[in-house]
């Protein structure tokens, strides 16, 4: 199981971070809209936060680890810097890095793999700064080889919805997500030829941490649909959960752990 993230589109991915109103998030002289915390949903002055998953027995007691560990960088005004993918020994298989400008805009993503960039994402944004009205992706030799238009954006500064074109002007995705206030609630993606690729809906709890995901995917002409049901066994001092439980067909499927690392005061 993956998070809901991967499953959306990649567009979606870094449209939505960087974009968040500053609620729960530390006392910064950020804008209002520009923290990633919120959209984790984490509280208190996080520097790092690292997830590993684990195949769960059918008592729920944890297994074997994956082989992918997510390593997550913030700086002090909580926006995110930093993503590393590592396997289980703590080898850097793929890292991405965030660029800002000084009001915290998201300028440019860079995704890189085994040491050779792969992927990079530049971003259109209007005279404040903060506001995205476009952008355009470039290929592991530099070339331009898609570009994004109509994008729209929510009271919390999430841009929610928008298209992404090929260069030859023709429709390569476009996604419509959902959002309760600034927390995640699923949506819809299609791909080129219109065929909805991604339709997925999220419960939150009290917390606004998901309670329940269902996700229905589509591969070539078959589709995949899966429901998870969370249960949170630990939180840390500053309220964030450190333990996860995912139900599948009324059974334990994954359990992940989080280490949570905050600066401080």
């Amino acid at each position: 199981m993956r998070s809901i993230f991967l499953i959306i589109t990649l567009a979606t991915l870094i449209y939505s971070c960087g974009n968040q109103v500053a609620q729960n998030s530390p006392e910064s002289d950020t804008a209002p809209g520009n923290t990633d915390l919120l959209q984790m949903n984490l509280k208190g002055k996080v520097m790092t936060m690292t997830e590993s998953t684990y195949t769960a027995d059918s008592t729920g007691n944890t297994s074997k680890m994956d082989s992918v560990i997510s390593e997550y960088s913030f700086d002090e005004k909580g926006y995110l810097q930093k993503q590393l993918q590592k396997d289980s020994a703590g080898k850097v298989k793929e890292q991405l890095d965030f660029s800002r400008n000084d009001k915290g805009g998201l300028t440019k993503y860079t995704n890189t793999k085994n040491g050779m960039v792969i992927f990079t994402l530049e971003t259109e944004l209007a005279d404040d700064g903060v506001t995205y009205v476009g952008g355009k992706t470039l290929d592991s030799t530099g070339k331009q080889d898609s570009y994004y238009k109509d994008l729209k954006t929510n009271e919390y500064g999430i841009v929610y919805a928008g298209k992404q074109y090929k260069m030859d002007s023709s429709i390569k995705n476009e996604w419509d997500m959902k959002y309760d206030k600034a927390n995640f609630i699923g949506g819809t993606s299609k791909d080129s030829s219109g065929k909805t690729s991604y339709s997925g809906n999220i419960v939150l709890n009290d917390k606004g941490d998901p309670a329940e995901e269902t996700s229905t995917t589509l591969d070539k002409d078959s589709t995949k649909t899966e429901k998870f049901i969370y249960s949170y066994g630990k939180y840390d001092e500053q309220g964030n959960w450190i333990e996860r439980t995912a139900m599948k067909d009324n059974k334990p499927a994954k359990v992940m752990k989080r280490l949570i690392v905050y600066y401080k005061d």
